[in-house]
């Protein structure tokens, strides 16, 4: 045994511990100093000629006024109808004073706006809809007005065209951006879509409007699609979806997302390839003028040295250009205000293959070296959405405003710089600007569209506003008249096509001929188009669809290839090419992977047992994926149990082999996604004999031992249950993480990528409660490291809300623990009540040094102390170190040990077993030796 010992726990020099303390960036200099050496200039209220004259614009462009108070005050959203009327969504609500007050009055209204004399600025307004509480999306179709207020989503059919919503005209359709939380954080976007879907950010729902025969009333129909964004969404020329973050510029879904959604396990991925493609990642803000008055200007990294905008903050509404006014150089560029910066963004954005890159565009400026595309020196402009407008221009709205931060986040410099800067709201103020490209000519009428050969027409219009509005006219009139000109590919250019094919496809009015015609088109994006409108004739053309489909695999564009991959999946089971998609998948990188388990739903199971016994050399990676694709699959599946058995055979009938292993490691990548269920097993699995878990394949089986039970599993693991109370105060808990965290940090505690970490498996969750709760109450500053991804982004505290009052907050904090797989100790009323009184003055969030120097009751502190090994009396202390525990007989040579699962560990040549379930010190260890085990006595601390 002392031989074993001496084997077993030399300290592995070379292995560098990567963690927390390991990660540090330098911040720049101190936020105190920069503010103290600028000069902040003062912000009065302009009015809007003056505030004009604050803009710097890139060459050849201007900016104009088209409206500002009164007619409008306090706009969030816009849209026009087909007349040019502009409809403009007016938050009057917002902020009613620096503490949010009043935000529940129901001020908010509904505007129309119209340009009677045609000189490009609005001249009358209109109360469309009024006594609204915190308005926040708009549409205007041919079905009438779509307005989002929270609770409803509201639809105002103006049938006497008085241009006035009466009570009788106003029809609700669904709830929306329902539930309390931040005004910011909550669903808005009501965008369009190419494919006769309407979008949302902040929200995993997208919409169909579905008009009845006689047209008195309008059906929804509700479809799941995957969460996008914060503030505003948009669309480019072939329906591609682009969003953002408050604290990221832009982002880009390459393919239509929904079809990630077929599969458990592409489903419930945190990082989709293909899927939330950051854009802009790492790229700054150039405005024009100190940012003081930023929510937190008084942290590190938000200020340059000469007190100018660093990093974006409040990334709002985006827009992608396709429109005709600015020339072909800037369409589908993509332009993204800074509601904080007083700036508007220009990203031009190119795609190699399937791979989309943008080129963050800078301009010239003789007193700060450069500048964004638009900046402004006012501290009131404040644009939050912008739009491609019936001209062909970009629009662009202005709160108009001095504060624009909710109140919820507001920070103490922020309001004492509010206040000491006379910027406190309300103002009763709002703007919309228009930004020209002046040496090109601008038309400021609507094109018409009041006839169907004007509709033809308007599908192959250079401005893509038009397009849009003909192909939903088009669709919303249903000429039957329109059919035979809707096929007819010689009226339309290629761009043109697409929206016919589109119209034919909401008609439901496509057909075999035309879509073959356009399935063998030279247009790449013709063809792509063809393969999505071409799953609408399923099961009927499912050998001609399946013929074409396979042929565009080998197209010569990735684009249509993948989007191939994905309409595979439309066919019914026994018509995909099985085999086909799996060899794509083996072959292909990541996109053609995801694409091909998309595709092969409900025939995990199948190829897997095809893959495993095939002839020639098995991709580790495809089995592994494949693997976490089955298990989910085998969970809800009617005889899941057996089914997941048969898994758990493939197996134990392979030798210790490389593909053993990836099914073992693809079963613990399916138990970390939300889709994953704990396992109960007709009986015990010989796979989980209690054997040596010194091999690299014991360790795996060990990881997901936790994820099976039986009955008489004498290792049931988990920790104990929930009293009656605490679960009481967890579901209080859980409800206002719906409402609150879960829109950053997900439903599911996976995070969004470049907004907020995964919660799940994360060590500032699961290990010290002080570190947690104080997280919770004042937030935390990056950087930071999560799951082995760094971050550094902000997370506000939350310890001012009343609605995290001690209760609430434990149980909130409590849900997190035992969720999503885990298993670890409650939080305490008692606990959180006493680190908010140990902490009152603290202000600021909390950085990963400090949390870290803190003396904490650690999550593995149960498992330290000196161990006693029976008859030869050798004594073991184990100990930790910061998330990670080491052994040793003495303070000099330490063996490292990391966690495998609940209570296992493992280091060089050892094993230690803890009971999970304990909270207090563990009585004992069981610690493996090769093919020898001993337990372990705890003799002290």
């Amino acid at each position: 045994m002392k031989r074993v010992l001496r084997i077993g726990l030399p300290l592995v020099l070379g292995l560098v511990g990567v963690g927390l303390l390991a990660f540090r960036l330098w911040r720049g200099p101190d936020p105190e100093t920069i503010l103290a050496n600028i000069d902040v200039p003062p912000s009065p209220v302009l009015s809007a000629e003056e505030e004009l004259a604050t803009f710097r614009t890139a060459p050849d462009f201007r900016v104009e006024l088209v409206a500002a108070e009164p007619l409008i005050v306090d706009p969030v959203a816009m849209d026009w109808d087909d007349e040019g009327r502009l409809y403009v969504v007016e938050m009057r609500g917002f902020m009613g004073d620096i503490n949010g007050g009043g935000e529940d009055r129901p001020v908010g209204r509904v505007v129309v706006l119209e340009d009677t004399d045609h000189d490009g600025r609005m001249d009358q307004s209109r109360v469309f809809l009024e006594g609204l509480v915190m308005p926040r999306a708009i549409a205007v179709l041919p079905e009438g007005i779509l307005i989002g207020v929270p609770p409803d989503l509201l639809l105002c059919r103006d049938s006497n065209a008085d241009l006035r919503c009466n009570e009788a005209e106003k029809q609700r359709l669904t709830h929306y951006a329902a539930g309390p939380g931040n005004v910011e954080h909550r669903e808005n976007g009501l965008l369009p879509g190419i494919d006769g879907w309407i979008y949302n950010a902040k929200s995993n729902r997208r919409f169909r409007l579905d008009r009845s025969d006689n047209g008195d009333e309008v059906g929804l129909e509700i479809g799941e699609t995957i969460p996008r964004g914060q503030w505003g969404i948009a669309q480019d020329d072939q329906g591609r979806l682009y969003y953002n973050h408050n604290s990221g510029f832009l982002y880009v879904d390459t393919f239509p997302a929904e079809y990630t959604l077929r599969q458990a396990a592409t489903a419930t991925q945190l990082n989709r390839p293909g899927i939330n493609v950051d854009l802009g990642g790492g790229e700054e803000v150039w405005g024009v003028r100190v940012a003081a008055g930023l929510n937190r200007a008084d942290q590190p990294g938000t200020l340059r040295p000469n007190g100018h905008q660093k990093g974006p903050t409040a990334i709002s509404g985006l827009v992608i250009q396709r429109g005709d006014q600015y020339g072909t150089d800037y369409r589908g560029d993509a332009f993204v205000p800074e509601a904080g910066g007083s700036a508007l963004s220009r990203f031009s954005i190119a795609f190699d293959g399937a791979t989309p890159r943008a080129t963050h565009h800078l301009y010239d400026d003789p007193d700060f070296g450069h500048r964004e595309f638009i900046a402004s020196s006012d501290e009131r402009f404040r644009p939050v959405d912008a739009r491609v407008g019936p001209d062909g221009a970009i629009w662009v709205i202005d709160m108009y405003r001095g504060v624009i931060q909710h109140a919820q986040f507001v920070s103490d410099h922020l309001r004492a710089y509010v206040e000491a800067h006379d910027l406190a709201p309300p103002g009763e103020t709002g703007r919309i600007w228009r930004v020209v490209r002046s040496d090109r000519p601008i038309d400021y009428t609507a094109a018409p569209l009041s006839t169907l050969e004007a509709q033809l027409r308007g599908l192959d219009h250079a401005n893509g506003w038009v397009r849009d509005r003909a192909q939903r006219r088009l669709v919303f009139e249903r000429n039957v008249a329109a059919a035979s000109s809707l096929r007819d590919s010689r009226r339309f250019s290629d761009r043109g096509r697409v929206h016919a094919l589109w119209t034919l496809e909401g008609l439901g009015a496509l057909d075999a001929d035309t879509w073959r015609v356009a399935v063998h088109s030279d247009s790449e994006s013709l063809r792509r188009t063809a393969l999505r409108v071409g799953e609408s004739l399923l099961p009927d053309q499912s050998d001609a669809f399946r013929a074409a489909a396979i042929r565009l695999l080998d197209d010569p564009e990735l684009g249509v290839r993948l989007q191939a991959l994905h309409s595979l999946g439309a066919l019914p089971a026994a018509k995909r090419p099985v085999g086909r998609l799996a060899a794509l998948a083996r072959e292909g990188g990541p996109l053609e992977r995801q694409a091909a388990l998309s595709s092969l739903s409900g025939l995990e199971r199948e190829t897997l047992d095809t893959e495993l016994t095939r002839d020639g050399e098995a991709d580790p990676a495809w089995i592994r994926a494949l693997t976490t694709a089955s298990f989910l699959a085998a969970q809800h599946a009617t005889d899941a149990p057996q089914t997941v058995v048969g898994i758990l055979d493939r197996i134990t009938e392979r030798d210790e082999d490389e593909l053993a292993l990836a099914m073992i490691e693809g079963i613990r990548d399916a138990q970390e996604l939300p889709a994953n269920m704990r396992v109960v097993l007709p009986a015990a699995h010989p796979l989980f004999d209690d054997a040596p878990t010194d091999s690299e394949r014991g360790e795996a089986v060990a990881r997901i031992r936790l994820g099976f039970t039986w009955n008489g599993d004498p290792s049931p693991g988990g920790a104990r249950p929930l009293t009656s109370e605490e679960e009481e105060t967890r579901e209080r808990g859980a409800r206002l993480f719906a409402a609150t965290c879960a829109s950053c940090h997900g439903e599911h505690g996976r995070g969004h990528a470049g907004l907020a970490p995964p919660l799940v498996g994360s060590s500032w969750v699961r290990d010290a409660d002080a570190w947690l709760v104080r997280i919770a109450l004042h937030g935390l500053r990056g950087p930071i490291e999560v799951r082995g991804e760094q971050w550094n982004r902000v997370m506000p505290g939350h310890g001012h809300d009343p609605r995290f009052d001690d209760d609430t907050l434990a149980g909130l904090l409590t849900h997190l623990r035992r969720s999503w797989g885990h298993a670890d100790r409650p939080i305490s009323r008692e606990t959180v009540a006493r680190i908010r009184a140990e902490t009152t003055d603290h202000s600021g969030p909390w950085t990963t040094d400090e949390l870290m120097a803190l003396p904490v009751d650690h999550r593995l502190d149960r498992f330290t102390g000196i161990y006693r090994i029976p008859i030869v009396g050798v004594e073991l202390r184990v100990g930790r170190q910061g998330a990670r525990l080491d052994i040793g007989r003495g303070e000099a040579g330490r063996g490292e040990l990391r966690e495998v699962a609940d209570g296992i560990f493992a280091g060089q040549g050892v094993h230690l077993r803890f009971d999970p379930t304990i909270e207090g010190p563990a009585p004992e260890a069981k610690l493996a030796f090769g093919d020898q085990s001993v337990v372990a006595t705890r003799v002290g601390d």
